[in-house]
């Protein structure tokens, strides 16, 4: 390798010369810088606005709640509050799903409510038409960006007659590659680094450069790379196979349309139809069922809550008290065991929704193995905390919370109420008690537990690319 070093830098600058020459870097350059730019200034521009109107939304909704004045505890569950799904840096990279799968959730007693206030429903149609983003730039237009710049790396020598030339002076293909395929690396660099090195300022501002913020741009940075070795490998193999570079930027233009239009709509109705979902209200019929007569369809509400009402009676010893115990006091234990029943339910069909959805996503994700697209969209909006899984590890925290502030309050009313019972009522000082909720995010690491198939695709996608563009330079036919 070190023998041939000197030709292949020779050949890197060749191929570097004519891009230039040409004027199609600079072209291209402004276009890919001003794009990129655009998308980062819009992601910072929504990811500022939704984190205001997150903040002011938790502000107003503590302070409705502290403010609620005197009232029975159980009450006050009922009135509940809201929480509010976070923002992030990365948030402004790749808004993945998160602008559909609702931002706020509304927590009361007896009731599990799915998340509200999407960005897609406040913002009508022109949200759902698609989002204008620095992934969204990286994903379709950077690939296309490729292949103009090297369509043409070897069919172009082909048709001119210089590639004859070139091997009759003993020239090994071998070092032909290794400079094209060089020379193509570090023009597409070139115009992407200005870029990157904004967009990577801005997030680590955006992110106060906390370690999670550092790693998910590191993998993102080379989860990008890999995607677009894929798209470098499979310019040079069309180039190398394809005698015209019109016929090379033909097929490669429908390559790119086949990876990024067609391949991700047919992965969604596929997984669609192998893993269906029921509509919001189907599924609440469902919930509305259960609550009556249980999961199994024969245990009715009044036995179950009896039955766990008698066990928490017996675990405070006070299952053989009859009518000495307070009438208030039986109520709260009545109240908790009825909360344990509905949460029970609610539990059930909402991990069946989220299985449900989770599996529809892995399908995408296997079916990946037939676009690079689809893998990379999945494992970026993963990595940029936008994906369903991060969506449903808030969800879940918040429905832990909600159990623990409605046991809170029940309990209150258990040990408070006394011969009061419903007339009971207590005051701010309870409600200060209970902790406001604090969303502790996950590892970037959920990203690639969630999406390890779709990191697969792409590594595959990338050892096959390599191994097609060193098997095509092998092979090259000069006339």
């Amino acid at each position: 390798m070190a023998s041939r070093s000197p030709l292949i830098r020779a050949v890197v600058r060749k191929e570097i010369q004519e891009v230039v020459r040409d004027g199609r870097l600079r072209v291209l350059g402004v276009l890919v810088l001003i794009l990129a730019l655009a998308a980062l200034a819009f992601g910072v521009q929504q990811t500022h606005r939704a984190q205001h109107a997150r903040d002011h939304a938790s502000e107003r909704s503590e302070s409705q709640w502290q403010g609620q004045g005197e009232k029975n505890p159980h009450v006050a569950a009922h009135y509940g509050t809201h929480v509010f799904a976070p923002t992030s840096a990365a948030t402004a990279i790749d808004p993945g799903v998160s602008a559909y799968m609702g931002r706020a959730v509304k927590l009361e007693a007896h009731k599990r409510n799915l998340a509200s206030h999407s960005a897609a429903q406040d913002s009508g149609g022109l949200q759902r038409m698609g989002a204008f983003s620095v992934a969204s730039v990286l994903l379709q237009l950077v690939p296309l960006l490729i292949i103009a710049l090297g369509y043409g790396l070897w069919s172009r020598e082909r048709e001119r007659g210089t590639l004859r030339q070139v091997l009759s002076c003993g020239v090994e293909r071998r070092s032909l590659l290794w400079g094209k395929g060089l020379a193509l690396a570090l023009l597409v660099g070139s115009l992407l680094l200005p870029a990157a090195l904004v967009v990577i300022g801005v997030l680590l501002w955006l992110g106060g450069g906390s370690t999670d913020t550092l790693l998910r741009i590191g993998m993102l940075v080379l989860a990008y790379g890999l995607y677009f070795v894929i798209y470098g490998a499979l310019t040079l193999y069309a180039s190398a196979t394809l005698r015209a570079p019109r016929g090379a930027l033909v097929v490669l233009v429908g390559v790119w349309a086949m990876f990024s239009l067609v391949t991700p709509r047919a992965a969604t109705e596929v997984a669609g139809v192998l893993a269906p979902l029921p509509s919001e209200a189907a599924w609440a019929r469902a919930v509305e069922k259960s609550l009556e007569s249980g999961v199994d369809g024969t245990t009715t509400k009044d036995e179950a809550v009896e039955a766990i009402t008698d066990d928490l009676l017996a675990a405070q010893g006070l299952s053989d008290t009859g009518m000495m115990v307070d009438e208030g006091f039986l109520a709260g234990f009545e109240l908790r065991a009825e909360s344990q029943w509905e949460d029970s339910i609610y539990d059930h069909h909402m991990r069946d929704l989220e299985d449900r959805v989770a599996h529809q996503e892995s399908w995408v994700g296997r079916l990946g193995l037939f676009s690079p697209f689809v893998a990379m969209r999945a494992l970026s909006a993963g990595l940029c905390g936008t994906d369903f899984a991060h969506h449903r590890h808030f969800t879940d925290q918040a429905e832990t919370w909600r159990k623990s502030m409605v046991n809170q309050l029940n309990q209150a009313f258990v040990d408070n109420a006394g011969a009061d019972g419903w007339e009971y009522r207590a005051g701010p000082e309870l409600w200060k008690k209970v902790k406001p909720f604090e969303y502790a995010p996950p590892s970037p690491m959920l990203a690639l537990q969630t999406h390890w198939v779709s990191l697969l695709s792409l590594v595959l996608w990338t050892i096959a690319g390599l191994l097609l563009a060193a098997r095509s330079a092998r092979r090259l036919e000069v006339v």
